[in-house]
C-alpha cells in the first residue's frame, strides 16, 4: 500500500498544476491581509476569511480537479491493465488515490495557515496558533470527506477532464453559497446546512474559533467536534464504500 501511495504521488509531481496549487494556498490570503488591515481587522478575522476563501470555497475545486488527474490518467495512457495484471486490487488502488489526495489537502489547508500567519505580523494579535494548526489539519480531512460526492462521480461516470472541473466548481461554489447564507441567516438554512458537508463543516468552525460579538448569534446553530467527527466519519465511510463498490464494476 506504501508503494502505491508513493508511486501516486510520483504521477503528480510531474504536474505543474500541484505546485501552482500550493502557491495559490501562499498567495491566496494575500489580498484578503490587505483588505483587513484597510479595515482594522483582527487576526482571528484573516484566519476565518482564509477558511472560508481557501479552504471551504477553493480547496473542493483542488481536490476535484487533482482527482481527476489521478483517475483520468490511467485511461488516458490504459496502464490500469497492467496494474490489474500484477495483480493489484481496483480497491487498493482507490484507496491510495484517495490517500494522496488526503496528503494533499492536509498540506493545502497547513500551508494556508503558514500564510495567514505572515499576514498576522500585519494585522496582528497573532494567537492560538497550536489551536489553529489543529483546526487546519481537520480542514484539510474533513475537506476531503465533503468532495468525496464529486470524486464517486468522477470516476463512476469517466468523463473528460472539463465536466471533472465543472463538476468541482459547481459543487464548490453551491456549497459555498449555502455556507454564506447560512453565516448571515442561519435559522433560515440550518436544516440544509445541517445536512451538506460543506456547511457542516462551516458550523464546526465558527464553534471552534473565536467570533466577534456581532456574530455570537450563529453559536447557537454551531456544532461540536465530536459531532462533525461523527458526521463526516458517517459521509467518509458511506462515500468511500459506495466510491469502491462502482470502481471495482467500472470497465478496464
Amino acid at each position: 500500500m506504501l508503494d502505491l501511495l508513493l508511486c501516486e504521488f510520483q504521477k503528480l509531481k510531474r504536474k505543474k498544476f500541484i505546485q501552482l496549487t500550493i502557491g495559490a494556498a501562499v498567495l491566496f490570503p494575500i489580498p484578503i491581509t490587505i483588505l483587513m488591515a484597510r479595515d482594522s481587522q483582527t487576526f482571528d478575522q484573516l484566519f476565518r476569511a482564509g477558511i472560508l476563501f481557501g479552504d471551504l470555497l477553493f480547496l473542493p475545486c483542488v481536490l476535484g480537479v487533482i482527482a481527476s488527474m489521478l483517475f483520468l490518467m490511467e485511461r488516458d495512457n490504459d496502464t490500469l491493465k497492467n496494474l490489474l495484471v500484477i495483480p493489484i486490487s481496483k480497491t487498493k488502488i482507490l484507496f491510495s488515490k484517495l490517500g494522496v489526495l488526503l496528503g494533499m489537502s492536509v498540506l493545502y489547508s497547513v500551508v494556508g495557515l503558514g500564510a495567514s500567519l505572515v499576514g498576522g505580523l500585519i494585522v496582528g494579535n497573532i494567537n492560538d496558533v497550536p489551536i489553529r494548526l489543529a483546526v487546519s489539519a481537520l480542514l484539510g480531512v474533513f475537506v476531503l470527506i465533503a468532495t468525496l460526492p464529486v470524486i464517486m462521480v468522477i470516476l463512476v461516470s469517466n468523463r473528460s477532464y472539463i465536466f471533472s472541473i465543472i463538476l468541482s466548481f459547481a459543487y464548490a461554489v453551491i456549497s459555498f453559497a449555502i455556507s454564506m447564507m447560512f453565516g448571515s441567516n442561519p435559522e433560515m438554512v440550518n436544516s440544509i446546512a445541517s445536512i451538506l458537508p460543506i456547511p457542516l463543516i462551516m458550523k464546526w468552525c465558527l464553534g471552534a474559533l473565536p467570533v466577534e460579538d456581532a456574530l455570537s448569534y450563529i453559536l447557537p446553530y454551531t456544532i461540536s467536534l465530536p459531532a462533525i467527527i461523527g458526521m463526516m466519519a458517517l459521509y467518509g465511510g458511506a462515500f468511500s464504500a459506495l466510491s469502491a463498490f462502482f470502481y471495482k464494476r467500472s470497465e478496464v
